[in-house]
């Protein structure tokens, strides 16, 4: 199925992400560590939630839009 879904997409027409600090186009996949209290946790206990977003290769931003994928 991947590969069906890979011959129906045409990547020149796609639009390239670049880096809203820095303008590089080259991204590392890294992590958003949030924590969530006691209260709001299912199991009543303080919980700690890793979330992979994308940063910048050059400068190590993350843009707002990979922020949002990850709330």
């Amino acid at each position: 199925m991947e590969d069906k879904l890979q011959q129906q997409l045409d990547m020149s027409k796609a639009t390239p992400i670049k880096c809203d600090n820095c303008e590089n186009s080259t991204f590392k996949q890294t992590l958003i560590i949030s924590k969530l209290s006691a209260l709001l946790s299912p199991s009543g206990q303080e919980t700690i939630i890793p979330t992979a977003v994308f940063a910048c290769e050059k400068c190590g931003h993350v843009n707002d839009e990979f922020k949002n994928l990850a709330q």
